[in-house]
């Protein structure tokens, strides 16, 4: 395993990876980016690059393809690059996107999972199309997967980070209090990841709820915990 950290050498490989493509098809190429960029160690926004130069050279009718033959390798890097390519698909291919994220993730068996493509593809969605994106996210919140309902809190602190409108934000906020019950341990660390983020950019949407935060037989304890945290490095970061 090697460390690749310069633009410049996942260009080279990239570009060798296609000449394969070209010379072998699909299957080639995957196994190329496998064991020369996925099979290594390389930095996430190098990955990113990655992932938009495939969706710019990979014919379209190839996208879902290739991810689907990346998903199946099971590489933390990978679902980077799976990521990056929804994301970049759903302005054109909203509903696929969004149930070709869902599909992966649902079939995740560990953690990084949710969070890495959680954020690419829900939280990108979120915070560029919040009408499209939000209805969507409320029926996933139903979703019968932990990992599923995990990856839409990592996407709404994305989104939340990243500047979301503040109507929105108290949209996406009376989801997360739907779920501030739960025992899952999954659930309960995006959820209360989103919710952190809410008090610590937006304390006064959680003013404005503070009655429903308090109510201990719809919430738990580890939602009012989390709300407290973000509540407090709102204040310090109003004294710094």
């Amino acid at each position: 395993m090697r460390l690749i950290t310069k633009k410049s050498e996942i260009k080279e490989i990239l570009e060798k990876s296609f000449v394969i493509y070209n010379q072998n098809g699909l299957e080639g190429f995957v196994n190329a980016i496998h064991s020369e960029i996925l099979a290594n160690k390389v930095k996430f926004p190098i990955l990113e690059y990655c992932g938009e130069t495939i969706y710019e050279k990979l014919p379209e009718n190839q996208h879902i393809l290739f991810c689907d033959h990346i998903q199946q390798l099971k590489t933390e890097g990978g679902n980077v690059l799976l990521g990056i390519i929804l994301q970049k698909r759903l302005k054109s291919h909203f509903k696929e996107s969004i149930t070709k994220a869902t599909e992966y993730i649902a079939d995740a068996d560990i953690w990084y999972v949710c969070d890495i493509i959680g954020e690419r593809v829900f939280g990108f969605s979120l915070l560029h199309q919040p009408q499209k994106t939000i209805p969507t996210i409320k029926k996933l919140s139903n979703h019968t997967t932990n990992w599923v309902i995990r990856s839409l809190g990592a996407g709404t602190h994305y989104a939340i980070k990243k500047g979301l409108e503040k109507e929105h934000v108290q949209t996406m906020f009376e989801i997360l209090l739907s779920m501030a019950n739960t025992k899952d341990k999954e659930i309960r660390q995006g959820v209360g990841w989103a919710s952190k983020t809410t008090a610590k950019f937006h304390p006064d949407i959680i003013e404005l709820y503070q009655k429903d935060i308090q109510n201990t037989e719809l919430v738990a304890n580890w939602f009012r915990k989390k709300i407290e945290i973000g509540l407090n490095r709102n204040n310090y970061v109003k004294k710094n």
